[in-house]
C-alpha cells in the first residue's frame, strides 16, 4: 500500500488543546499577579501610615508598594491615597517621582497580558485591530501620557492593547512613567498643602 494512502496520526484534537492552554497561559499568570499583588500592597499601605518611620527605606518601599499596586489587573488599589498621604511625611517631589516610577514598572502587567496573549484572538485579520494599530502608533505616546495622568479604571485595558499591538515596550514604559510622575506629584503636593492647612489652622 502507498504511504500516500495511509491516513496520518490524528493530532488536530492534542494540538487544540495545547493551542488552548497556551492562550490561556498569560490571563492566568495576570490573575495570579493580581491574586498575590492586591493583598501585599493593601498590607505595606496600612503600615505607610507614617513613612518617615522608615528612614532610608521609605522611598524603595513607596516603589514597590505603588508597582504592586499598579501590577494589578482592573482591580482598584489605593495608589493616589498612598501618593497623597506619604506627601504629609515625605518631600512631595520625590514621593511623586517614586511613585510614577513604580506605578509604571507595574503596568508592565497588563502590558505583557496583551503581548503574549493577542495569540488568543486572530485580530490580524480584523479591520479594526489595523486601524487601531495605525491610530496607536501615531499617538499612542500621547495617549499613554494623558491616560496615564488622569486616574481611570481604563488603563491597564490601555496597556493591554498596546502590548497586543506590539507598541515599543521602551515608548509605553516612558509614557507611562511620565504620565504618572505627573498625577503622583499632584497629588503628593495636594496631600502636603492639606497637612500644611490643617496644622495651620
Amino acid at each position: 500500500m502507498s504511504e500516500a494512502l495511509v491516513p496520518a496520526p490524528d493530532t488536530a484534537a492534542d494540538e487544540t488543546s495545547w493551542s488552548r492552554v497556551v492562550r490561556l497561559l498569560p490571563l492566568g499568570f495576570s490573575l495570579l499577579i493580581t491574586a498575590v499583588a492586591a493583598p501585599l500592597a493593601i498590607f505595606i499601605t496600612q503600615q505607610f501610615d507614617d513613612p518617615s518611620r522608615f528612614g532610608a527605606f521609605a522611598y524603595p518601599i513607596l516603589f514597590v508598594t505603588q508597582m504592586l499596586v499598579s501590577a494589578t489587573i482592573f482591580l482598584p488599589a489605593p495608589g493616589v491615597a498612598l501618593a497623597a498621604a506619604a506627601g504629609t511625611f515625605l518631600h512631595p517631589l520625590w514621593v511623586g517621582i517614586v511613585a510614577g516610577l513604580g506605578s509604571a514598572t507595574g503596568e508592565l502587567s497588563g502590558y505583557l497580558l496583551g503581548y503574549y496573549g493577542r495569540r488568543a484572538v486572530p485580530t490580524d485579520v480584523s479591520r479594526l485591530w489595523r486601524l487601531a494599530e495605525r491610530g496607536f502608533q501615531r499617538w499612542g505616546f500621547v495617549a499613554i501620557i494623558v491616560l496615564a495622568f488622569i486616574p481611570n479604571p481604563v488603563f491597564d485595558a490601555l496597556g493591554i492593547l498596546a502590548g497586543g499591538l506590539r507598541y515599543p515596550l521602551s515608548r509605553f514604559w516612558l509614557a507611562t512613567a511620565a504620565g504618572k510622575i505627573l498625577k503622583f506629584c499632584w497629588f503628593s503636593y495636594l496631600g502636603w498643602l492639606l497637612s500644611v492647612w490643617l496644622r495651620v489652622g
